[in-house]
């Protein structure tokens, strides 16, 4: 009889989980399939197109053969259905109308050189943020807990942009410790020349790094709060001990959600800060994308980033119900 409860226990506390593990999984495919198709549709209904930007000319019959040609003239249900068919069946990102090269070819080496940047801004954003967030949480409402959330506040209220231009003021212009344009060596890496990465990750890493600070300070100030981590500190044990074997692990799940949910904003902060720099990345080949109407490239980057932000929510979603 026990044996026969515990089996049904098992079985009905496991059926809700496959339910909840459903539900998510529909939810961000369905957010998936939102950001495909919207930003499809969103481009197709931009004024002029592809054809427009290859004539070079307002004679509307050469327009109109273009157009043609390129099979723009067919209607929007169609032309979306193939590519996203094609997409998500096939993994094929479709061709550029202006060249006939695959998106995926076109785009790789800028998606090499944004690795570097991610690569070099995510860490640094890591440091930027738990570092600041542990440093004001330990002493809450103390000056330096005032100073570190006015950094912070201010660094969320200017926009990327303007955080980058200050970057490029100061660095750049005044103290002369990177260059004001991030260019690669034409057939070189990133690698080749360092110097282009330090603005642009700086300002990824700054922004970025000050949102995850005022969570990892209220993670670190709730788990000062719990009892275990008060008796530590009354114990007479060292303060630094204590935040190695107490706080830290008790915010450990706050803090590691946090810092998932920080990846989808250094993918999509390449596109803003990458502008700024001049610096040859995925972020400025999206906005050439969108200047020269390749609706169908734009698309399926859009959809790629929009794949990365999901997974990393998901992450986020797994470490916070597993702390």
């Amino acid at each position: 009889m026990n044996i026969a409860k515990v089996r049904s226990t098992s079985a009905d506390s496991t059926t809700p989980v496959a339910v909840r593990v459903v539900k998510r999984t529909a939810r961000w495919a369905a957010v998936l399939l939102c950001a495909a198709v919207g930003s499809f549709i969103v481009m197709d209904l931009l004024p002029g197109d592809a054809a427009t930007v290859i004539a070079r000319t307002s004679d509307q019959a050469r327009i109109d053969a273009i157009r043609a040609d390129l099979g723009l003239d067919r209607p929007l249900s169609v032309r979306l259905w193939e590519w996203f068919s094609g997409l998500f069946f096939f993994g094929d990102g479709g061709t550029l109308f202006a060249s006939q090269r695959s998106v995926w070819e076109a785009s790789a080496f800028a998606a090499r050189n944004s690795a570097y940047l991610i690569a070099i801004a995510l860490p640094l954003l890591l440091v930027i943020g738990v570092g600041t967030g542990v440093f004001a949480g330990l002493a809450p409402s103390s000056w330096r807990d005032r100073l570190t959330c006015l950094g912070a506040q201010s660094t969320l209220a200017t926009p990327d942009f303007a955080v980058t231009a200050l970057l490029l003021a100061v660095l750049a212009g005044a103290l002369k410790l990177a260059p004001a344009v991030s260019l690669v060596p034409p057939g070189g890496t990133p690698a080749d020349n360092p110097g282009a990465l330090i603005i642009p990750s700086l300002a990824i890493a700054l922004v970025g790094g000050a949102w995850l600070q005022r969570l990892v300070r209220a993670a670190v100030v709730d788990a000062q709060a719990l009892p275990h981590v008060r008796a530590a500190h009354l114990s007479g044990m060292h303060p630094l001990s204590v935040l190695r074997l107490h706080t830290l692990p008790a915010a450990f799940g706050q803090i590691a959600q946090a810092s998932a949910a920080t990846i989808p904003y250094v993918v999509a902060g390449t596109v803003v800060v990458e502008n700024v720099v001049g610096y040859p990345g995925i972020g400025t080949t999206v906005t050439h994308f969108v200047v020269f109407r390749e609706t169908v490239a734009v698309a399926t980057l859009t959809t790629v980033f929009a794949a990365v932000t999901v997974a990393s929510f998901a992450l986020a979603d797994v470490i916070g119900r597993h702390r």
